[in-house]
């Protein structure tokens, strides 16, 4: 089928759906038709062809290029986001381990300092009673009460306030805090790992030269760390052996 304008050539995009459409040329002003054979000059006089029941449509003069219509799609779809090109340029799946080994490290080496400050606010409160339990007691000999007196107002104080349940929640959060060492050690362990695993992953092609350097001070610092634990620890040669 014919798409170019008899008269000046100018280029149109038209199809078998839009035979019996009149349009008008955009370069030299020519009315045009489309016929079974494609664009002709529009004659008054002759028999008018078959004519679709559709509206006209405007036809440009210019193919349009396809990076123009990955953008008129791209208009029409939305500001959408691609997920998964914002997880690549994130550093992908490197990152995500890197991510999730870091979010261990920093959440088991926290939980002994939280541990120790718990078992701090146990004996603390232990203290706060005796403190006050002294100050009662300067005001009883400024009284000038007898020791019988004071040491039956130090009774009923310390049982009062429960001296005995606060003493037994600090004996049980210092020996709690103890018990979870293991878990904290071993969730330490495997955040290593995780942080050991991105690490190297960063040092493959394909990533930043910041994410290399990364990779490489922190595999280099876990080498480090590791190597001082092990040593500080004694080593296998400061475990028991299987007969103690």
């Amino acid at each position: 089928m014919n798409n170019l304008c008899p008269t000046c050539g100018a280029i149109y995009h038209v199809a078998p759906k839009d035979i019996g459409r009149r349009i008008k040329c955009k370069k030299c002003a020519t009315a045009l038709i489309v016929s079974d054979a494609g664009l002709e000059v529009d004659d008054p006089n002759a028999a008018p062809p078959r004519i679709l029941p559709t509206p006209p449509v405007e036809v440009d003069d210019d193919p349009p290029s396809p990076r123009s219509v990955r953008a008129g799609r791209s208009a029409m779809a939305g500001f959408g986001i691609d997920p998964i090109q914002i997880f690549r340029d994130f550093g992908g799946l490197a990152t995500l381990v890197f991510g999730f080994g870091a979010f261990l490290v920093i959440v088991f080496l926290f939980q002994p300092i939280i541990g120790t400050a718990a078992v701090e606010r146990a004996k603390g409160a232990v203290e706060r009673v005796d403190l006050e339990w002294k100050t009662s007691e300067r005001k009883l000999r400024k009284d000038k009460k007898t020791e019988e007196e004071i040491g039956k107002a130090r009774e009923d104080f310390y049982k009062k306030r429960d001296k005995d349940d606060l003493e037994e929640t600090a004996l049980h959060e210092s020996i709690n805090n103890r018990r979870a060492r293991w878990m904290e050690m071993y969730g330490m362990m495997f955040g290593f790992l995780f942080l050991m695993v991105g690490s190297l992953g960063f040092l493959m092609p394909g990533h930043s030269l910041v994410r290399r350097i990364l990779g490489t001070v922190v595999l280099g610092a876990q080498i480090l760390i590791i190597f001082l634990v092990f040593a500080a620890g004694g080593g296998c040669a400061g475990r028991p052996g299987p007969l103690g």
